[in-house]
């Protein structure tokens, strides 16, 4: 059951713009789950993009420093392949222990569309990490979990690179939080 979603925008005229809020008409069937995310509490899902320029500009956006100099973009692949080896070996009752690749309905938020966003569910008592260790290991079929370490020190010049692409607050939240966030990037960063 797709459930329906009442979408009211804020501060615009433009049905698809402003400031979106969602309510939910007959939340009866939906999981605890995917009422929290709806709700925006933290849950089991798991924002990824299929963007590595929003993922890039994601991890460098905040100014403040990580713990350590570096900073990480993760590249997730092979999930369907091995979900279908999962599912059609499963036996008996319980769900299969796949990771959900959830593809919300694009056209509800435009958040997610301009981020190319996703979400990830892993099965009770996994991580994306745990999973991957234990359904691919030696499996020399896939490229599941890459980690890309970049140098901390390579931000201001990260973000103006991908702010000539137009990956930016602007671009990838277009609403007035976006454009807010955006103007104070170009006051943050000479040259922005």
């Amino acid at each position: 059951m797709t459930p329906a979603v009442l979408r009211y925008s804020a501060f615009t005229t433009d049905p698809s713009g402003g400031n979106p809020a969602g309510v939910v008409l007959d939340a009866r069937g939906l999981s605890d789950a995917a009422m929290q995310r709806i709700a925006g509490l933290a849950t089991p899902l798991l924002d990824w993009t299929e963007s590595p320029f929003a993922a890039l500009y994601f991890a460098f956006d905040k100014e403040q420093a990580p713990a350590t100099d570096r900073r990480a973009i993760w590249a997730l692949g092979g999930v369907s392949l091995k979900n279908k080896e999962i599912t059609s070996s499963h036996k008996g009752p319980d769900s299969p222990p796949i990771l959900e690749l959830i593809r919300p309905l694009q056209d509800e938020n435009s958040r997610l569309v301009s981020q190319s966003g996703l979400f990830t569910k892993t099965p009770y008592g996994h991580t994306v990490e745990s999973w991957v260790k234990e359904y691919f290991k030696d499996d020399g079929k896939y490229m599941t979990l890459i980690k890309i370490i970049i140098p901390n020190r390579d931000r201001p010049d990260c973000l103006k690179m991908l702010n000539k692409m137009n990956i930016n607050h602007a671009s990838l939240f277009p609403d007035l939080y976006g454009a807010g966030a955006h103007c104070n990037k170009r006051l943050q960063i000479d040259g922005y």
